[in-house]
């Protein structure tokens, strides 16, 4: 930064507000529309949707119309969860539906089950990591214990993590 901006900036005794950048016209804005109307139509495959655009006269990449695809589907989940459901559950219900069969659970309880894990990408993984682990149990899987374990540890959750950590170590001693 140049003493003279600081000197400037001083001088006014403010600092200056950022000019509100303009956004640039791309190749997809024109047809956005189109898109949208295809989602709302139930098409969700990205290059299906790219093709049907590039005979049409689109000229960007593919890359774009997925870039779109991933805001409407953030966009439809986030619509589709209602957190005031989820808050109406203790943490140990929660816990208990992630542990059990899901054959096992009645339809509100799965219902349930399925907005947490919609809510949350983490929330989602950590249930497929569980029945994961409780399917091998229940076939006498040992032999992809060590795996799950490994999977555990290098993924981003910690409270599994920590369990899984504890568990290689007594399979494995230093």
């Amino acid at each position: 930064m140049g003493e003279r901006t600081v000197r400037d900036w001083l001088k006014r005794a403010t600092f200056p507000e950022a000019k509100k950048r303009r956004k640039r016209q791309s190749a997809f804005d024109a047809f956005a529309p189109f898109v949208l109307k295809r989602w709302q139509n139930g098409e969700r495959n990205g290059l299906a949707l790219w093709r049907e655009m590039k005979a049409q006269g689109y000229t960007g990449t593919e890359r774009s119309v997925y870039r779109y695809l991933e805001t409407l589907k953030q966009a439809e989940v986030r619509a589709s969860v209602n957190p005031a459901r989820i808050r109406k559950y203790s943490g140990n219900t929660a816990v208990w539906w992630f542990v059990r069969n899901p054959d096992t659970l009645d339809e509100v309880e799965r219902d349930a089950l399925a907005t947490f894990c919609q809510a949350s990408a983490t929330l989602k993984r950590a249930y497929s990591l569980i029945q994961d682990l409780l399917n091998m149990v229940h076939k006498r899987e040992g032999e992809r214990l060590e795996t799950w374990l490994t999977t555990i540890t290098e993924s981003d959750l910690p409270e599994l993590q920590s369990f899984a950590g504890g568990e290689l170590r007594k399979i494995k001693p230093p």
